[in-house]
């Protein structure tokens, strides 16, 4: 208890400028864990947006190929939202009238799929109507890119089973049914939809999937599926977008690798800062060691010492990160409005949603490390302030 009271009355003691180097101590922990919370949260949130986008639109929580499950059988598993069978075929688009063809890939769903509440949250039909599917929708830049029209009939080329050879091309002049939009530029500029039972009247249904949109826990999810039909191949999201996906985690991987050493850099200067602090403290621990106290119970003073500071920094560390992560697009709004007041120009901060987001688990793991980095460079410079002998530093008072 002696030791406890005894370092934490040190930590911001007033003599020889003391509380000061303790402040800018708390103050450096403090900003450098608000930077690290921040920017993981920041970056964690653009992350899952463009993950949901893909759960949503592109993969799906998972694709189902079975020659035996109906979408119905699938859609009443416990952990399942909605399941739908689909098809998706590429095909060459031309347009007669601009002399401009593109590749693109048309899906087709079995269902009233684009107004269930998943796709909804990322896909919106701009014009038209997606219940009268007689031709073909279109994404906008698929419109701006080949100059076509609402009920234009453009030149579909598809490659259909054949009796003689395995596909044959097939082509159709289809109108055009309609325009949407998506939250995923790369989903839209190359996909297109049509009817599934005219897609499937041109290509066959054999290579159909379910695609399965789920709430509960993934593995149960699976398993209560092949429980149904052994046979069944599954694909989960992360396997579909596996470069992607691999991509994204390296990205997050090398963020916090980054964010390690610049939090390293920031200790190196915490060090100096923690040796001078114990410096000012040198003969009061030599005297301490003069009146019976082991040089084991005065660097545990002193180790605390340094360790209280951190722990208030960080806990300040925390509270002001969740501020400004729970205020980030306010705070990001002002700095535009700002910039917009003095160039008269919009930045990007204005047009991208940060949904910034960290879990507890990521906080409390960085806590730790900067516990760790912080324990570490106060026990080295204890080990090299307190090696002297006790008379040697009351008679010279080297501070």
């Amino acid at each position: 208890m002696f030791g406890f009271r005894t370092a934490f009355r040190y930590a911001f003691s007033k003599t020889r400028g003391q509380r000061v180097t303790s402040i800018m101590i708390l103050v450096g922990i403090a900003i450098g864990l608000i930077a690290l919370l921040v920017i993981s949260a920041v970056m964690n949130g653009l992350q899952n947006a463009q993950m949901d986008q893909l759960r949503n639109l592109e993969s799906f929580d998972l694709i189902i190929k079975s020659d035996t499950l109906q979408s119905e059988h699938v859609r009443y598993i416990y952990g399942v939202d909605d399941a739908f069978r689909f098809l998706e075929t590429n095909a060459l688009l031309v347009d007669e009238t601009s002399e401009t063809s593109q590749s693109i890939r048309i899906r087709a769903f079995d269902g009233d799929i684009y107004d269930s509440k998943r796709m909804s949250q990322s896909f919106t039909v701009i014009s038209g109507s997606k219940d009268d599917m007689s031709g073909v929708l279109y994404s906008y830049s698929t419109r701006n890119r080949m100059g076509i029209r609402y009920e234009d009939s453009i030149k579909i080329t598809f490659l259909k089973p054949g009796k003689t050879a395995t596909i044959v091309p097939y082509t159709a002049k289809l109108p055009v049914s309609g325009f949407f939009s998506s939250k995923m530029s790369e989903f839209s500029s190359s996909t297109a939809f049509m009817d599934y039972e005219k897609l499937s009247g041109i290509i066959g249904s054999e290579d159909s999937k379910i695609a399965v949109y789920v709430s509960g826990n993934m593995k149960t999810v699976i398993q209560s599926i092949l429980a149904l039909d052994p046979d069944a191949q599954i694909i989960t999201w992360q396997e579909y977008n596996k470069a992607l996906y691999s991509a994204l985690m390296l990205e997050k991987t090398l963020m916090y690798v980054f964010l390690a050493f610049m939090f390293l850099i920031i200790c190196v200067n915490l060090k100096n800062s923690t040796r001078r602090l114990l410096s000012n403290k040198q003969k009061e621990g030599a005297m301490l060691r003069a009146l019976g106290c082991s040089r084991k119970k005065v660097n545990a003073i002193f180790l605390g010492q340094g360790l209280f500071i951190c722990i208030i920094g960080e806990i300040l560390g925390v509270i002001l990160g969740k501020i400004l992560i729970a205020n980030i697009q306010n705070i990001l709004d002002f700095v535009d409005s700002v910039v917009f007041s003095v160039s008269g120009q919009k930045t990007v901060l204005a047009l991208i949603p940060f949904n910034a987001s960290i879990g507890n688990v990521e906080i409390l793991f960085v806590c730790i490390f900067i516990f760790l980095l912080s324990l570490i460079f106060t026990a080295i410079g204890c080990r090299k302030i307190y090696r002297s002998e006790i008379m040697e530093v009351i008679l010279n008072a080297t501070y």
